[in-house]
């Protein structure tokens, strides 16, 4: 039996897709964007492994230098450059504000069936706001379920609220998860997580 043909969107489209609903509703524009962009590709990147011109002149015209990134940024999302380089994509990513990068990394990983896990949550220092994330999840997922289970069965009439219980659903695994590998950290068995 062949199985039906499913082709995903690039990458760079579902990245390009946050950072356009992320400008849209913080009222955030796209050379303010490219700036902290560009910031976070220079401090990444060793100068020769530099592929995108952008720049950041210390003390010179921030204003020129937003024209500048900003122009760069906006041929790429407009379809003028066809690419995003696979060094610049992880500076882009990671430029984005929160809940918008958590929800762009949720889509990229599920592309390859995984969750993307904080590192920088496991540290011993952040088993409190391990919790609290932890807690936070887990009321937006009941607040996700609540619609659809309020008949007391989940089905076709549910479909509406199915991809919010989902998201939901993939926030909680992931603190619960980053909370269990803290844990497995703290008492020495780090190689179960």
């Amino acid at each position: 039996m062949k199985h039906a043909t499913h082709f995903l969107p690039k990458r760079q489209t579902v990245i390009y897709a946050f950072t356009e609903q992320m400008l849209r509703d913080t009222g955030s524009n796209r050379r303010s964007f490219a700036m902290a962009v560009a910031d976070m590709y220079l401090n990444r990147l060793a100068e020769d492994d530099r592929e995108v011109p952008f720049r950041i002149t210390r003390g010179g015209d921030c204003d020129s230098d937003k024209k500048h990134n900003g122009q760069i940024l906006g041929r790429y999302l407009d379809g003028v450059v066809k690419t995003l380089p696979a060094n610049l994509e992880d500076a882009w990513v990671l430029s984005l504000p929160e809940p918008y990068r958590s929800s762009c990394e949720r889509e990229l990983g599920r592309r390859r069936g995984v969750l993307p896990i904080r590192l920088d949550a496991i540290e011993e220092s952040c088993d409190t706001a391990g919790v609290g994330q932890l807690m936070t999840d887990f009321g937006e997922l009941v607040a996700a379920l609540s619609p659809a289970v309020a008949d007391g069965v989940i089905d076709e009439k549910d479909r509406p609220y199915a991809r919010r219980i989902i998201n939901g659903t993939d926030d909680m695994l992931i603190s619960l998860v980053t909370f269990r590998k803290s844990l497995l950290k703290v008492i020495g068995l780090e190689q179960l997580a």
